[in-house]
């Protein structure tokens, strides 16, 4: 898994010039903007509140690089002994100073402080607040993490069974049992309105989250959906699969309304789409809404067993149905499939399976894709 840091973001989606991170990728990925600290090739003694930094995973090990550093080894590593790291969430507006969670393979959930770890010179989490210990609550793998848009602490975790929890602080308050199968990945609206979970079988779920409520989705064409992001205006939603097609989803007609294609397999592609919906002509197909959930207090956390989904999650649509959009860029970027993909201001960061990391420049409107260079600015390996 790979994260961004800092004042080149993209946790703000509704801030000019920030794309949220692609779809297409074939595991989470999170952006983050902390305010960051010094840079050191290997400790940070000094903490100036500037910087931006890229959080990554590799086997047992949570790295942190200096995304503006000339130098990209990165300047901390984290070992975690009993488990493997699977994914991460950064909130720049964090209160209490606990701005970064960490989601592992055995379940457990920690959030810290990544100034904290920055200024500590050891290769272990320091400051931590741990949840779901040892499996406590859910012994299955945690597969996504996220934090509440403007919940002053409230963040969710995801597990391989299909359940969903809440935390507050350091309270578990409630639990969704979203699907008999791994959730993917999970995505809010910029405005927190919204949740958008993707699974192993294969459906887009998308969620009122004050009213707890499924209001619609709807299914891939094939096999599992893996990863969904938003577009800044919370008007669609995209969804990337084992169907090598990217969704786009329309709240507005409640209904997949184009498809991004291009992708073969396990390719090692970048592929670009240009989303214009106006020339996009879509049928009027709309779902009353409603699904509410069963929602219980009588347990030491809330718990939502069962969401209503008659109705509300549609089959795939016929290929004939539903407009295709071919990519404006295709570039082989790794020799291994990719496994993350974020957009920087002025820079896309690509991620491998086998942890090789290379950040590229931008294409720019005015250049065709044929005029981008086949050689990234900078390249990162950690194969430790």
């Amino acid at each position: 898994m790979l994260g961004f840091g800092g004042s080149n973001g993209t946790s703000k989606p509704s801030t000019a010039n920030k794309v949220p991170a692609s779809p297409a990728a074939a595991a989470a990925v999170t952006a983050h903007s902390p305010t960051a600290a010094s840079h050191s090739p290997s400790v940070v003694s000094s903490y100036d509140g500037e910087g931006t930094y890229i959080i990554f995973n590799v086997g047992d090990t949570l790295f942190i690089s200096d995304y503006n550093s000339r130098d990209k080894d990165p300047i901390k590593a984290i070992h975690f002994s009993s488990s493997n790291p699977i994914c991460h969430a950064f909130d720049s507006d964090a209160k209490d100073d606990h701005d970064l969670l960490i989601g592992l393979n055995s379940g457990d959930v920690y959030s810290v402080s990544l100034r904290q770890q920055l200024q500590d010179p050891g290769k272990k989490l320091v400051g931590a607040h741990h949840y779901n210990k040892d499996g406590s609550l859910n012994s299955s793998r945690c597969t996504a993490v996220a934090w509440v848009p403007g919940g002053d602490g409230f963040f969710l975790a995801a597990h391989a069974d299909g359940n969903l929890y809440f935390y507050h602080k350091s309270n578990p308050i409630a639990r969704w049992h979203v699907c008999q199968c791994p959730i993917n990945s999970i995505s809010f609206s910029a405005d927190g309105q919204f949740l958008a979970t993707v699974g192993r079988d294969g459906h887009l779920r998308i969620f009122d989250f004050a009213k707890e409520q499924l209001i619609c989705g709807g299914k891939s064409y094939y096999g599992a959906l893996l990863c969904c992001a938003w577009s800044p205006d919370g008007k669609y939603v995209l969804a990337g699969g084992e169907d090598d097609l990217v969704q786009v989803w329309s709240m507005e007609d409640r209904a997949v309304v184009a498809w991004g294609e291009g992708h073969n397999s396990w390719d090692t592609q970048l592929l670009l789409w240009d989303l214009v919906m106006d020339e996009i002509v879509v049928p009027v197909r709309r779902c009353a809404p409603g699904g509410s959930p069963t929602y219980s207090t009588s347990s030491q956390s809330s718990c939502v067993d069962n969401v209503t989904s008659a109705g509300l999650l549609q089959s795939a649509p016929s290929r004939r149905d539903v407009p295709k959009l071919s990519p404006v860029v295709a570039h082989r970027v790794h020799a291994e499939p990719l496994s993350g993909v974020i957009f920087a201001k002025d820079s896309i960061i690509t991620c491998s399976h086998e942890g090789h990391l290379k950040i590229w420049t931008r294409p720019c409107r005015t250049n065709s894709p044929a005029g981008n260079s086949d050689v990234p600015l900078e390249s990162l390996n950690n194969n430790e």
